[in-house]
């Protein structure tokens, strides 16, 4: 029977303290789940209190913010005992608590009814929906080759790598041949459906990517959407320079959150940098106050996304003289830049931009030398283990663990 878990924050009870501190709750469906808690330390003021908890043996656990020093069982009524062997004062009903939506179910994230970003460079025709097909006639080849490299990984137990990339032949309509490369991040559920693979470069004797001209907002935003996934997995580095994010007039304010929000669900914070102006942040924080997606509210529960945390604190890379705009996948060997007039609006109105590659030190001296910014190289440097499985005639041809310094374009 397998567990359902829902995610939790309670909050250190200490009033000088108030450490956000995230747990996962697990339920047993139709089994007999206990009743219980644990006693926890908090991990950034030592203080010990109690917490009522479901399956506090088995099923829960604490992700981040706390230790478990010990657990009860309603039942065995031996709670009194747990908490006096850890000196802890019984007053659970205190602790603030915070239920948070269910989050874990698998989301689509490449969108083939918007406007395609990679084109047969012979009859230009989109590829996106025929890849997909491609792929799915050959998932269950995948997944197989996958199960048979996951037993090899845990029986080793080495370092997993950072995901799974996919290649394989894709047919246009017209005749053209392509290859096509499918990404998704590691996991080990070796059953996974095609919309779980994000389309992250597509190659033929022409070129398939082709962004060049004058497109509406909307068509702008469905364009960085796709190259944001692509150079979330094929880069190092995201860097995003963005004066502006969404509109501050009345009937506009409300859609600044929105925006955001589409930013941070299509970034890795870990690998991201934003650069806008302050008064664009603080319109943020005053548009999203008393909705769902409150910045001060959610700094206070610690569910900040850390790619906005890292706006809010006082060493944030701030700038009031820049009106440039470009968006960026950073890797070591080269760089992928799409520049022009569009800032993230949504809309009808028209914007230029273009789609331009350079060397890391190209892009450094024409671009970051004049935004006075710097990257660590080293940091891009760092070898990046990514699993191949390469198909062939049907079949996985290869299934092995690529490592890369640069993109994943290096090898």
């Amino acid at each position: 029977m397998d567990v359902v878990h829902r995610d939790e924050v309670v909050k250190c009870p200490r009033p000088t303290c108030q450490n956000p501190i995230h747990i996962s709750v697990g339920r047993w469906p139709g089994g007999v789940n206990d009743s219980g808690g644990w006693v926890l330390k908090c991990a950034k003021c030592d203080y010990v209190f109690p917490v009522n908890v479901k399956n506090p043996d088995d099923a829960s656990k604490v992700d981040l913010g706390a230790t478990i020093l010990g657990s009860w069982d309603n039942e065995l009524g031996n709670r009194a005992e747990v908490l006096a062997a850890h000196g802890a004062v019984d007053g659970s009903e205190h602790v603030e608590r915070l239920l948070l939506l269910q989050h874990g179910e698998v989301e689509d994230f490449y969108n083939l009814d918007s406007r395609p970003l990679y084109r047969c460079g012979v009859c230009k025709e989109s590829l996106e929906v025929v890849a997909y097909v491609a792929l799915e006639a050959h998932l269950a080849e995948v997944n197989r080759a996958f199960a048979r490299y996951l037993n090899w990984h845990l029986a080793h137990q080495g370092g997993a790598p950072e995901a799974i990339c996919v290649l394989l032949n894709v047919s246009c309509t017209c005749g053209a041949e392509h290859r096509a490369r499918f990404y998704r991040e590691f996991s080990e559920d070796i059953s996974q459906a095609a919309s779980a693979f994000w389309l992250i470069d597509v190659k033929g004797k022409k070129p398939t990517l082709d962004v060049d001209g004058v497109y509406s907002r909307d068509d702008c935003i469905t364009i960085l959407e796709k190259l944001l996934l692509r150079w979330r997995a094929l880069h190092s580095g995201v860097l995003l320079a963005a004066p502006f994010i969404g509109f501050n007039y009345p009937g506009a304010r409300k859609k600044i959150p929105d925006l955001w929000n589409w930013v941070l669900k299509y970034t890795d914070p870990s690998k991201t940098s934003l650069i806008t102006r302050k008064a664009t942040f603080k319109l943020l924080k005053d548009a999203s106050k008393d909705t769902e997606q409150d910045v001060e509210f959610l700094k206070s529960w610690g569910l900040l996304n850390p790619t906005v945390a890292a706006l809010d604190e006082k060493n944030a890379f701030f700038k009031t003289d820049f009106h440039a705009k470009f968006y960026c996948g950073i890797s070591a060997d080269c760089v992928e830049i799409l520049v022009g007039s569009f800032n993230i609006h949504e809309g009808t109105y028209v914007e230029n931009i273009h789609l331009l590659t350079y060397s890391f030190e190209d892009f450094m001296e024409r671009y970051l030398l004049g935004m006075k910014m710097f990257f660590d190289i080293t940091v891009l440097k760092q070898r990046r283990n990514v699993l191949e499985v390469l198909i062939k005639d049907g079949k996985a041809a290869e299934c092995k663990v690529v490592s890369h310094s640069g993109s994943l374009f290096s090898k």
